[in-house]
């Protein structure tokens, strides 16, 4: 049967269920029944002959109301329902391969004790072959405190895992990488460098996710004599998704950049943001904050204002004026990825570069990522879509042309 998405239906609130061909009608009839919207699609029989229903609710009041309809209604006809949400969870998300041959008792013994011995003397007298006979050069460490996930407070730091596995996996995607997740349970920004520190023998890079971005400060500040490669969730990628979103909302407005009077909302929490939105072209840029200042003085600046960029949250903008939603605790769904920026638009292209140069992210890397993006934005969208085959490839190509330029210099 194919598949039907009423407006609203999100994966995030979805079940699958198992039931004998009997009952599939009636799961169609509790589905139409829901208080909102829910979304079905049929899988073929299983050898059994029971059917497999995939169901999409709108949100978790729906998917509460559904799971127990299905169970009160089915009775024992609901041979299984299945939460997929936590179903994807449990599996880690992420696993590690063996690279080394393991087939045969000689290449085992390449991995024994005398083996390593040999390759121990050679790297402590070659350090600066560590990379070339380990692993290093392609491993990563995907790091939180759990301060600043999603838009929970401050968080422990296991339950911030399904969120820094959810990046992981994006992230090895996109780049290739070894990503580790690997969320610390930092009473400090100070406990949180020192952590960096002691594992930057083991990784060629850590980037900093779900955290407070004065934690990052901090912790960049203490590691400024660390050679471990250093990126963040909020300077390396919301921050250049953001200013590349704000050119090409201002183009698709048909608003001149150079000419264009931009409010940014909160700027504080968007990191380099608003000296990208500078470098970017935009000459007229007001700072506001809506805690001190009030919403008021936000609307009478309204007919001064062709573009807000609100990573505050916002409940009531002025009307009529282009609103770039880019608050870090909550991003756009993937599918709305192309009107609101995400971390990843931009973050993996800049690992990838700083990894294959060796070299940390700079203001004109980023820069060179915005202008990337940009490039790669369709007519009508503000940012190309987080599946575009060449966004990575792009982003890296920029950055790594931008690093080396430094390096010149």
């Amino acid at each position: 049967m194919p598949a039907t998405h009423p407006a609203g239906a999100n994966p995030a609130f979805s079940i699958r269920v198992h039931v004998p061909a009997q009952a599939r009608a009636a799961v169609e009839t509790i589905a139409a029944d829901a208080p909102g919207s829910v979304s079905t699609q049929s899988c073929p029989p299983d050898a059994t002959g029971a059917h497999q229903v995939l169901l999409d609710a709108d949100s978790g009041s729906t998917l509460t109301w559904l799971t127990a309809a299905l169970r009160d209604r089915l009775g024992p006809d609901l041979l299984l329902c299945e939460d997929l949400v936590f179903s994807a969870a449990s599996t880690g998300k992420l696993s590690q391969s063996i690279r080394a041959a393991t087939a045969t008792e000689h290449d085992v013994a390449l991995l024994d004790a005398d083996a390593d011995r040999r390759v121990i003397k050679h790297l402590v007298r070659h350090p600066e072959h560590i990379d070339r006979y380990t692993g290093r050069h392609h491993r990563v460490a995907l790091m939180s405190d759990a301060s600043a996930v999603l838009d929970f407070d401050q968080l422990p730091a296991s339950a911030a895992l399904p969120a820094v596995e959810s990046q992981a996996v994006h992230l090895r995607r996109t780049t290739g990488l070894d990503i580790l997740p690997l969320p610390v349970a930092a009473g400090t920004a100070a406990d949180l460098a020192t952590a960096v520190r002691l594992l930057a023998p083991g990784v060629v890079a850590a980037v900093l996710i779900h955290t407070r971005l004065d934690h990052v400060r901090t912790a960049q500040a203490a590691l400024a004599d660390c050679p471990v490669l250093l990126l963040d969730s909020i300077n390396d990628g919301l921050a250049i998704a953001a200013a590349a979103a704000a050119y090409s909302t201002l183009r698709r407005h048909d608003i001149d950049v150079r000419r264009a009077r931009v409010v940014c909302v909160s700027p504080d929490r968007g990191g380099d943001l608003s000296g990208l939105l500078l470098a970017s072209g935009i000459t007229d840029l007001t700072l506001y904050d809506p805690v001190a200042q009030g919403i008021q003085p936000l609307h009478r600046l309204a007919d001064r204002t062709d573009l807000i960029v609100d990573l505050f949250g916002l409940i009531a903008p002025p009307p009529g004026i282009p609103v770039l939603h880019a608050r870090p605790e909550t991003p756009p769904p993937f599918a709305a990825a192309t009107t609101g920026p995400r971390p990843l638009h931009a973050l993996p292209g800049l690992l990838a570069a700083a990894v294959a140069t060796g070299k940390p992210v700079t203001a004109h890397a980023r820069i060179a990522a915005v202008r990337a993006l940009i490039e790669q934005t369709r007519p009508g969208h503000s940012l190309p879509p987080l599946d575009h085959p060449g966004l990575t490839p792009a982003v890296t190509a920029a950055a790594v042309a931008a690093l080396t330029g430094d390096a010149a210099r």
